[in-house]
């Protein structure tokens, strides 16, 4: 079996399509009123939480044939499927939106959809440093980054 696969190169071009998507929802936020830009920017995160996907279950699957992984088992399978959340959340977003066929965005909704990309690139700036434990403290401080916006 394999030692350790491509599992950091998985996660790198998961993280940028985390990125991807919370851009893609600043954009449908901010152009919310525009009919036609709003159907572009739902299909455009629909289309990125697909990419991801593909990331999702190639990272699964290379776990399942790898027999010594770069870290423990069950937290890459941890790592990769709450990366798939981030976007899962945000493709439901806009897609409720458009269910429950909102007409106009409120200025809270695009400052969350801001802190939302926010922490979306610090997701994917952590994510970039996994790779050596050399970068711990800038995870770290990443993280407590993350966790200050979201408060």
């Amino acid at each position: 079996m394999p030692r350790e696969g491509k599992f950091f190169d998985l996660f790198d071009q998961h993280a940028e399509r985390i990125a991807s998507g919370s851009k893609a929802l600043v954009d449908l936020m901010g152009q919310y009123g525009d009919v036609g830009a709003r159907q572009k920017h739902i299909d455009a995160i629909d289309a990125i939480e697909k990419a991801a996907d593909r990331y999702t279950h190639e990272t699964v699957a290379l776990l399942h044939k790898t027999f010594i992984t770069p870290f423990d088992r069950e937290s890459i399978h941890q790592l990769i499927t709450q990366m798939d959340d981030i976007l899962d959340l945000i493709q439901d977003v806009a897609e409720s939106a458009m269910l429950y066929d909102l007409q106009r965005v409120t200025n809270e909704a695009q400052q969350l959809a801001d802190l939302n990309q926010m922490c979306c690139e610090r997701v994917k700036a952590a994510v970039n440093l996994l790779s050596s434990m050399e970068n711990a403290d800038q995870i770290l401080k990443i993280c407590a980054e993350i966790d200050r916006l979201e408060s």
